[in-house]
């Protein structure tokens, strides 16, 4: 396996990223414009009540962590469809006459996906800072909160890869992504459905960013057990997923 040919892909996918205005738009800006509008509309109403610790939040404060996790869910519908989308227009047939291999591909894509939605996590942080989203937070806990937007990163690659190999085509792939973002959206990440739908959250790996995520910004402290209980199972449905992604798509 050769460095060179993983940058070669990383590059091939930043500049489809870049020539897509779609693509970039989901990965980059579509989360960031939820947090302006939902800062405008939610920012001076506090109907959730105080934070976990006791301090008053605004509706619009209390949503913020879970738009984190869904902006890390929205890669498997852009993962799903550039991989489809290669398919199709026969790049992966050309890359097998290649001495690059699938595991190459696979890496380059997925360094790629994961970095986008890194950049997307900081921007989505400025901009909540930037429309009243006041969190208590250290330089470690933002380390933390990309921590667990890297490994979010690579369950929805996972994702996309299962989306990938069972779609027919680029627009299919896009609409099947779906069914695995829309219940993570629900249950896991900024829409709060009530006390009694959490024993369902826990089913979905978005719900292991949100939760901690709020701990992180609302007072919780890096010794706190809890998230790192959160950040170990998150690791563990990452590799369970990201592997059942991999070998149906290698078939």
């Amino acid at each position: 396996m050769k460095i060179q040919r993983i940058l070669t892909v990383f590059r091939m996918e930043m500049k489809k990223l870049i020539r897509t205005p779609m693509y970039l738009f989901f990965s980059l800006f579509f989360v960031a414009m939820l947090v302006i509008i939902f800062g405008f509309a939610l920012g001076n109403y506090y109907g959730w009540g105080p934070d976990a610790y006791g301090t008053p939040r605004s509706i619009f404060e209390h949503m913020v962590p879970g738009l984190f996790a869904y902006s890390g869910i929205m890669t498997i519908f852009t993962f799903a469809s550039a991989v489809t989308g290669d398919r199709d227009t026969g790049v992966q047939r050309r890359m097998k006459a290649t001495p690059i291999t699938s595991g190459e591909v696979i890496l380059g894509q997925m360094f790629a996906y994961t970095i986008v939605p890194l950049l997307q996590t900081a921007i989505i942080l400025i901009v909540a800072l930037l429309m009243g989203f006041h969190p208590i937070i250290t330089v470690g806990g933002v380390v933390m909160v990309f921590v667990f937007m890297i490994f979010l990163s690579f369950c929805s690659v996972g994702f996309g890869l299962i989306s990938a190999s069972i779609a027919k085509d680029a627009r299919s792939a896009g609409s099947l992504a779906f069914i695995f973002i829309v219940p993570q959206q629900l249950f896991g990440s900024f829409i709060y459905m009530g006390e009694g739908t959490r024993v369902i959250a826990y089913y979905m790996p978005s719900q292991y960013v949100t939760e901690p995520i709020y701990r992180i910004f609302f007072g919780g402290t890096l010794t706190d057990i809890f998230i790192w209980i959160q950040l170990g199972i998150l690791v563990l449905i990452t590799f369970i997923v990201y592997l059942i992604g991999l070998k149906l798509y290698d078939r």
